[in-house]
């Protein structure tokens, strides 16, 4: 036993000297080459290149059930701390960091990233528009729940605009639209008027689920569109930016920029994978921190803006209450006592 726990942790320390490494993992090769002139290459998923990065990144799944097996089941390992504390205003924080996203992209007639333009006509006004209605009623607090169905209702329209595969990319807004229909904004007084669909609240033990496998599915989309599909796209983007190759830097020369790029998409794809599975999210959370910040000094202010409503997400998973507990509109309750908290009217719901 002890010596398969230091084992495990040999491999945990290998696997986060991989997460750190790649330092382009975060960085969405499309915003700053053209994305266009370099379509995913679908034939290349069965490639033997392609294969060993998926089997790594399952492995590193794997390693994450091994860990937490060696805690003793603890989902939420590590609790050390500042870990254990809960912020009331998460919602706020996503709500608002989702808005400012969307109002980026809204102004220069984009849907969600700015590799979806619409165009300088009625249908990009009007679906501009949309989010800067989605994004008021995040900021306000007023129709939040309206405002999530709304953003829902983008990320459909999207489908008929653009491939399913650039589509998808953004799933990170359905899993924050869901989380938020579920939970309402918190820390807002509407006045008497009760919000419209709050009685969703009833599901607010699923909320953070969909939070997390949203995230999880636009980064493992991302991982095959952005690099083990299309390195002609990450080449190009490399061209541009080569100090991202760290690996050289450091005078690893064998390690060129097509490795590089298939070590980047097998760390982007574990972490895809990890956060769907929901194996040690906190510890995911933690080898998510170095990528999604390092390339942020290196490139222009679009990749902060894009980056927010992720940032968010990571933010509100890392403090996480207990499963027990969340809290509603801004009211805290529990599994005993959703009733009794909650308004007249959803603890009505929650009752039948």
């Amino acid at each position: 036993m002890v010596r398969l726990r230091s084992l495990l942790l040999r491999l945990a320390l290998c696997f986060a000297v991989l997460v750190v490494a790649p330092s382009m993992v975060s960085a969405h090769e499309k915003w700053f080459a053209d994305g266009q002139k370099y379509p995913p290459q679908f034939g290349l998923l069965f490639t033997l290149p392609v294969l060993l990065m998926i089997g790594l990144a399952c492995l590193g799944v794997a390693l994450l059930a091994g860990i937490r097996a060696l805690v003793d089941g603890d989902n939420r390992f590590p609790q050390v701390g500042f870990l254990r504390y809960y912020d009331r205003s998460n919602q706020v924080i996503l709500a608002v960091q989702t808005a400012i996203s969307l109002i980026a992209v809204a102004v220069g007639l984009h849907i969600f990233a700015p590799n979806l333009f619409v165009g300088y006509n009625f249908l990009g006004f009007v679906l501009a528009g949309a989010e800067l209605f989605v994004a008021f009623s995040f900021i306000s607090g007023l129709l939040t729940r309206v405002g999530a169905l709304v953003l829902l209702g983008l990320f459909l329209c999207s489908f008929f605009l653009y491939p399913a595969w650039a589509v998808l990319e953004q799933s990170v807004y359905v899993g924050i639209a869901l989380y938020l229909l579920i939970m309402g904004r918190g820390l807002v007084k509407p006045g008497s008027h009760q919000e419209p669909l709050s009685a969703l609240a009833r599901y607010w033990r699923i909320a953070a689920v969909c939070l997390r496998v949203g995230a999880g599915v636009s980064i493992l989309v991302l991982a095959f569109t952005e690099k083990l599909l299309d390195p002609k796209l990450a080449l190009a983007f490399l061209k541009i930016h080569p100090n991202f190759n760290v690996a050289q830097l450091l005078g690893l020369t064998w390690f060129t920029n097509e490795r590089f790029i298939l070590a980047a998409g097998a760390v982007e794809l574990t972490i895809g994978l990890a956060l769907i599975s929901g194996i040690l999210p906190k510890l995911v959370i933690f080898g998510m921190f170095v990528p999604f910040n390092l390339t942020l000094p290196f490139l222009p202010a679009t990749e902060l803006l894009g980056h927010l409503p992720i940032f968010a997400v990571m933010y509100v998973l890392l403090f996480l209450p207990p499963g027990e507990e969340q809290m509603i509109d801004g009211k805290h309750v529990s599994h005993h006592s959703a009733a009794e908290t909650l308004p007249m009217k959803e603890a009505q719901v929650l009752r039948s």
